[in-house]
């Protein structure tokens, strides 16, 4: 990826809402979605193995929707790169609103 294709996505994800960042920024770390924003899940060779991940992962959220606390935790136990993959693919698609009942905060 360039560093103006990185910048131009870093500067769509300041303009994303206040309140779907908090949400992120709860659910995955600051640090995380800062990544995940600076990434193009297009831009990624995506093999079985990620797609079983990302998957795995929404239904997972999607199953504990109503419970925040069981929510973040399961995002607690994920590998960093796991976390960060699943952060991406809830950004890129708009997936949060379809993973929480409240917000988090």
């Amino acid at each position: 990826m360039s560093l103006n294709c990185a910048i131009d996505r870093f500067h769509i994800y300041e303009k994303v809402s206040a309140n779907f960042n908090k949400e992120l920024f709860v659910l995955f770390g600051k640090e995380i979605v800062k990544q995940a924003s600076l990434v193009d899940v297009t831009d990624l060779n995506m093999n079985d193995e990620m797609i079983k991940c990302i998957t795995a992962g929404v239904t997972r959220l999607k199953q504990l929707k109503g419970n925040p606390d069981a929510q973040i935790n399961l995002v607690k136990e994920m590998e960093p790169g796991e976390r960060l993959m699943l952060c991406m693919w809830i950004m890129d698609m708009n997936l949060l609103e379809k993973i929480l009942e409240q917000p988090y905060s």
